[in-house]
């Protein structure tokens, strides 16, 4: 019961990122798009443009590094014998790999906010 419901929450995870990776193209330099909801400055739009083209880079590899590990444990999982080791590590690299993108993602929305809040 546990390895089923183990192999349900990972599918549901590869499955998430399968979309993600098909959807979006991650060596483009902007994936998403900045509106200007906030009637922003034109130095303001600049500044959180150059603000995006810092912080981008960072997001697309940890992006690239979690989409290797999840290839990883989808491997493994498919083999006949797989090998927990090599699911545990890569479960904890793709957690610690989360962690480090939800700290990037709050500088980058904390830097953002004060850039917008700066009128």
């Amino acid at each position: 019961m546990k390895r089923i419901i183990m192999v349900l929450f990972i599918t549901v995870i590869l499955s998430i990122s399968l979309f993600a990776e098909n959807y979006y193209c991650t060596d483009e330099p902007y994936t998403y798009f900045i509106y200007n909801e906030d009637s922003l400055t034109e130095k303001q739009l600049n500044e959180i443009i150059v603000l995006k083209s810092e912080y981008q880079p960072k997001i697309s590899e940890l992006r690239k590094k979690m989409y290797l590990e999840r290839t990883k444990i989808n491997l493994e999982m498919s083999k006949k014998n797989p090998d927990e080791l090599i699911i545990n590590n890569s479960l904890k690299l793709n957690m610690e790999y989360a962690k480090e993108l939800k700290k990037i993602a709050n500088d980058f929305l904390q830097e953002y906010n004060e850039i917008k809040n700066n009128k």
